[in-house]
């Protein structure tokens, strides 16, 4: 393991200050999941480490005016155990269900896993077809980034360097409905072949996303007009929008049928349960 400044917060603004102070140096720690096995690995090596998982207001998960607050370190296996989630988001906690293993659910978070970046990272799409948005905070003040501008490349976020994720911030869907599919290798903790999840809003209009069939989750809401039962042109709209590639994982063309064949999945979900 590489060298490193371990530095506990127990504020915003104390995470704030130290970040400002060491944003091209530092990296934040939240769960650690991706972060310390990437540092074991060699594939960064950050002079400090800075742990907000202390801070009571990004434990915050809560029902605020609508919308659905999930504080950047509540856990994946809070939000999966959380009571109030609206009805129309079952693509978040199917999503999260999925996520890595039972242990290390208890310590990763929902601001970790976006922030990670990863193509195939698992609450990517749910979060794009809910039409999520990202709060951040840094010395500057807070901003709000749709999560569809939020990812920019592999694992590259447009968070600035003196930034922090504060919380994910879901409207209510009010009545409308959504899933999440996923594609691995094997059952069980392994990273998506390909992961993918549909919504209908209220009013009836389709909002689709995949991840690991491009540089980063991608959202495709515009369908030309089709409606939920035209397969073939849901279809042929997502295979102009993917650009898959060959890996240790899967090769481009599987990816592509995959995509197909979740998609119909999907779309029949939705279908069933607008009726009932």
């Amino acid at each position: 393991m590489a060298t490193f400044k371990y530095l506990r917060c127990h504020s915003l603004d104390e995470a704030i200050d130290l970040l400002a102070t060491h944003a091209r140096q530092a990296r934040i720690l939240a769960g650690g999941t991706d972060l310390l096995v990437s540092i074991r690995d060699g594939l960064e090596s950050p002079r400090y480490l800075i742990d907000i998982k202390p801070i009571a207001e990004l434990h915050t998960l809560a029902l605020e005016d609508g919308l659905l607050r999930i504080g950047a370190s509540v856990t994946v296996n809070q939000l999966i155990d959380f009571e109030h989630l609206p009805a129309g988001m079952d693509a978040i906690t199917e999503a999260a269900s999925c996520l890595a293993s039972y242990q290390i659910r208890n310590r990763a978070t929902v601001g970790g896993n976006i922030c990670n970046a990863s193509p195939a990272c698992d609450l990517g799409p749910p979060l794009l077809v809910l039409g999520a948005k990202v709060e951040t905070i840094s010395k500057r003040g807070r901003r709000t980034i749709p999560i569809e501008d939020f990812f920019e490349d592999v694992k590259v976020t447009r968070l600035e360097p003196d930034e922090i994720v504060t919380a994910i911030l879901i409207p209510s869907p009010r009545g409308g409905v959504s899933t999440f599919l996923k594609r691995s290798r094997i059952k069980g903790h392994d990273l998506a072949v390909v992961n993918a999840a549909g919504a209908v809003t209220k009013d009836g209009n389709l909002r689709m996303a995949f991840g690991a069939v491009a540089p980063t989750p991608i959202l495709v809401d515009d369908f030309n007009g089709a409606r939920l039962d035209d397969t073939a042109r849901i279809v042929d709209v997502l295979m102009n929008a993917i650009s898959p590639i060959d890996d240790v994982r899967a090769s481009a063309v599987y990816r592509k049928y995959m995509v197909e064949a979740l998609a119909k999945k999907i779309l029949e979900t939705l279908m069933n349960r607008l009726q009932g």
